[in-house]
């Protein structure tokens, strides 16, 4: 009975001292907003830059189905951002500038609010810690709430939840060296029901004194459904302020209403291609 008892002690004390050392470590967890703010200080993007890359969207189920463009990416910070691809088969150009966005296909504008795949680009859009908290917690995102995690053998910060919860909204930032690696978060589909996507950024370079990741995968459950591999990266080239003006823009292409009074032939192709946008983007 002696025996019994002292080991019963012993799991107390060990649980004991295991809750304290837990307390003890969740003291020494940065705020959310401090993070972000190492976060932005470690990216140190300058003021414009340019990115050749390849984007590659998934078959829904079928990882080897798939399809390349080349996409032209440029940013003038803060909070402007633009994509180009201009292929055989699609041409289309997504803006975003302060809180408005274009999206445009084959100069026809389909939609004035922002892309969900374009979200990736949110936390290199911003130079201010606090536009981006305002748009992380938009997007569901508690400030409230840090803790530490591990992913793929990395410690990072966990801002939104408490590791190992992956049901809500989340941004993970590695702990040693400030770099975002996971983004979760929800967004409502065609059928209004919540879809929790995931953003991996991997591979991350140095330019200068700026860096960036050379891979972003999207992930929907298990699911690859596209991914992004840079080629190059151009620092502070020399940017056309109209390459951002939603308003010259919207003047410029016409908007998928005005389409309707052309040829048939015509207004039929391009609504084709509009669905065929949807169906890649949404």
């Amino acid at each position: 009975m002696r025996l019994i008892n002292k080991l019963i002690g012993y799991c107390l004390v060990f649980i004991g001292l295991l809750t304290l050392f837990s307390l003890s470590a969740n003291c020494y967890v940065l705020k959310g907003q401090h993070v972000l703010d190492l976060m932005l200080e470690k990216n140190n993007l300058p003021r414009r830059f340019f990115i050749d890359q390849t984007l590659t969207v998934y078959n829904s189920g079928f990882f080897t189905l798939k399809t390349e463009y080349e996409q032209w990416v440029r940013y003038q910070l803060p909070e402007q951002f633009r994509s180009d691809i201009n292929s055989d088969d699609l041409k289309q150009i997504n803006v975003a500038s302060g809180d408005d966005a274009l999206s445009i296909i084959d100069g026809s504008v389909v939609s004035e609010s922002e892309i969900w795949a374009d979200h990736y680009k949110d936390i290199f859009f911003y130079r201010s810690r606090e536009k981006l908290v305002k748009r992380l917690e938009d997007l569901g995102i508690d400030f409230s709430v840090t803790s530490l995690g591990r992913l793929e053998g990395t410690i990072c910060y966990v801002i939104g939840a408490r590791y190992p919860d992956e049901s809500v909204p989340q941004l993970w930032v590695t702990k040693d060296t400030f770099l975002p690696m996971r983004w979760i978060f929800d967004l409502s589909d065609r059928n209004d029901d919540m879809v929790s996507l995931e953003i991996f950024y991997k591979e991350w370079k140095k330019y200068h004194k700026s860096w960036y990741p050379s891979k972003i995968e999207f992930y929907q459950g298990p699911e690859i459904i596209r991914s992004i591999a840079v080629h190059k990266i151009e620092l502070n080239p020399g940017f056309s302020k109209t390459l951002f003006d939603i308003k010259s823009l919207k003047t410029y292409y016409l908007p998928q209403k005005v389409q309707e009074v052309l040829p048939d032939a015509v207004q039929s192709d391009i609504e084709k291609r509009i669905q065929d946008f949807k169906k890649i983007y949404e």
